[in-house]
């Protein structure tokens, strides 16, 4: 396996390095697919450019390419378009398989280490794990867990690609579907889970603001009182309140900072 993974980035690039970090020495290959403006016309923050090409001198990312987005289009046809790029940069870079990430995933090594011998073993085409999501801090995790997965590593057939939508064995990002998946691997929370900073942001409002799914808020103005009062163990709601989630107190494990 020579595997690439690919970032989809705009906002959210104060967690970016401790991501790679957590599985570079598992990866052949970084990019980062990025954006100066979002699929809504809004301007990135303005350290972007230099942080990537700061990690880029650090060795973490290999490649970056600038995506111009279209605005006319709905955000969801840029952001396939922009996960599509990294598949193809990772068949330019002779990559076997792929994985494209958020700034905001982060694994654990030896699960991921794992995730890959299993991989190899049994030529799985597709690989998915559930997640755990954090709000506010890297230490308030949510509860109870949702059922949602989220696609890992993909093999880079000669015609697959993302397509919005497409069929998929799990509940996944729309965006992040495949074509030509035949042998998919799920993977149960004990074998391996994605650590979500979802809602653990400098600027919370850049990333709703910008979000593909930002439509699903139907509350912004509340949303961003309530996320600035929050205190841990209270509940909360994201896209539909009032919302009956809570959080628990568990270690920062990945050494974030408190943003």
């Amino acid at each position: 396996m020579k595997l690439s993974v690919s970032y989809n980035v705009f906002d959210g690039e104060e967690l970016l390095e401790k991501s790679i970090s957590t599985i570079r020495s598992y990866v052949d290959h970084v990019s980062v697919v990025w954006q100066k403006t979002s699929n809504f016309g809004n301007p990135c923050h303005p350290y972007l450019e230099n942080l990537l090409k700061d990690l880029a001198s650090k060795k973490l990312i290999n490649q970056t390419l600038e995506f111009i987005p279209d605005c006319a289009n709905p955000a969801y046809v840029n952001e396939v378009a922009k996960r599509n790029i990294g598949l193809e940069i990772a068949r330019e870079a002779g990559c076997t398989h792929q994985m494209s990430m958020d700034t905001d995933e982060f694994y654990i090594g030896e699960q991921f280490e794992n995730l890959k011998n299993i991989v190899n073993a049994n030529g799985h085409d597709a690989s998915y794990c559930e997640m755990l999501t954090y709000f506010k801090r890297p230490t308030y995790q949510v509860r109870p867990f949702n059922e949602y997965h989220v696609p890992l590593i993909y093999e880079v057939k000669p015609s697959a690609h993302y397509v919005a939508g497409h069929p998929s064995p799990v509940s996944v990002d729309p965006t992040r579907r495949m074509s030509l998946v035949e042998n998919p691997l799920i993977l149960t929370r004990d074998e391996m889970e994605m650590h979500h900073m979802s809602y653990v942001r400098r600027d919370i409002k850049s990333k709703i603001i910008n979000s593909t799914s930002k439509s699903a808020f139907t509350d912004v103005s509340g949303f961003f009182e309530m996320f600035d009062e929050y205190n841990l163990g209270e509940t909360f709601f994201t896209t539909h309140p009032p919302g009956s989630e809570t959080t628990v107190e568990v270690d920062n494990i990945f050494g974030l900072s408190e943003l």
